[in-house]
């Protein structure tokens, strides 16, 4: 129908929303998980392999944030 051409982007966009609120959910819950982590007394370079990432790229994501 020719009203799909116009809200068709509208209906994407909204998706599009949605998947970004997602991940900030997501990232919320990883920063919880980490904080939990290095209280529990893991070290960024274990916090990194869980993630798939290096102890650098661990420190550079969350040194900050742990340190407040």
């Amino acid at each position: 129908m020719d009203w799909q051409i116009h809200t068709g982007p509208a209906d994407e966009l909204h998706t599009v929303e949605l998947a970004s609120d997602d991940v900030d959910d997501a990232q919320h819950k990883l920063n919880v998980a980490v904080r939990a982590a290095r209280d529990a007394g893991a070290s960024l370079a274990d916090i990194g392999r869980a993630v798939g990432i290096s102890r650098q790229s661990a420190h550079e994501r969350w040194a900050k944030m742990l340190a407040e």
